[in-house]
């Protein structure tokens, strides 16, 4: 929405404006690499994304657990681009490329190398949506997306479900791109499913199987595959790193060796 570029600067510049929608706020995850807002803009809500000043740091940070990760599975894989490629990951051309293979974002109306503004989604992220007891459709689709990524030889690298937004109709789209690459090894394949699945294994055990399942039926609707050999493992280092606790062990003793 170009003839917004204005409006759009004014937004970013212009604090006053911001107008804060409580608690619908805290339905987007709250970004370890950008600030959230929510305001309007012509009348209609939109997220407005802005750098963290520790950016940079945390981008360091998970290109190089990345790499160490691949080296100790025996997996040597490149880690996602910095910089320049980011940018491209979320500016439209590439939104268009999704679109083509069948993964919606939300609309982005403007992107800099500060900030972005995209529309507001009102159903929030995929993870909050898991909370109120909605699991089975909502996987499969976050599978099947993933599933259609990877047959186009694209991973998201950071495929968490807080990464997945969920509209009022039930509808899954995908945003915070900045990750995406043109890779289709094993490893990096593995990690998006890990990486997913790490995000929900702290829900309590029968949540979390269903939503387990029903990620994996989509992801095998798309693909026809089981899932990388290398996921589970990676499930299971990611999801000790990030807050082990008795609910996450004990998900993690339950047998998954049939999705691989």
């Amino acid at each position: 929405m170009k003839s917004n570029y204005d409006d759009c600067i004014n937004l970013l510049y212009n604090q006053d404006e911001i107008q804060w929608y409580g608690r619908n706020y805290f339905l987007y995850f709250v970004n370890w690499q950008r600030n959230i807002s929510v305001t309007e803009l012509d009348g209609k809500k939109v997220v407005i994304k802005r750098n963290k000043s520790s950016k940079y740091f945390h981008e360091y940070i998970l290109v190089i657990a990345y790499t160490t990760l691949s080296f100790m599975l025996c997996h040597p894989t490149p880690p996602p681009r910095l910089g320049s490629a980011m940018l491209v990951n979320e500016g439209f051309k590439m939104r268009k490329i999704l679109e083509e293979i069948g993964i919606p974002t939300p609309s982005l109306l403007f992107i800099s190398d500060t900030s972005l503004i995209e529309d507001y989604i009102d159903g929030g992220n995929l993870y909050h949506a898991f909370l109120k007891g909605m699991t089975h459709m909502l996987a499969f689709n976050a599978g099947s997306l993933t599933g259609r990524l990877h047959n186009a030889n694209y991973v998201f690298t950071d495929n968490k479900s807080q990464n997945y937004l969920v509209t009022s109709s039930g509808k899954v789209l995908r945003t915070d791109l900045s990750f995406l690459q043109k890779e289709s090894s094993v490893f990096s394949r593995s990690m998006d499913i890990g990486s997913f699945l790490a995000s929900v294994i702290g829900l309590e055990t029968d949540k979390y199987k269903a939503i387990e399942t029903s990620f994996f039926s989509g992801y095998k609707s798309e693909t026809n595959e089981p899932f990388p050999y290398l996921s589970i493992a990676i499930r299971n280092f990611l999801s000790i790193g990030f807050s082990p606790n008795l609910t996450i062990f004990k998900n993690m003793a339950k047998n998954s060796s049939d999705l691989i």
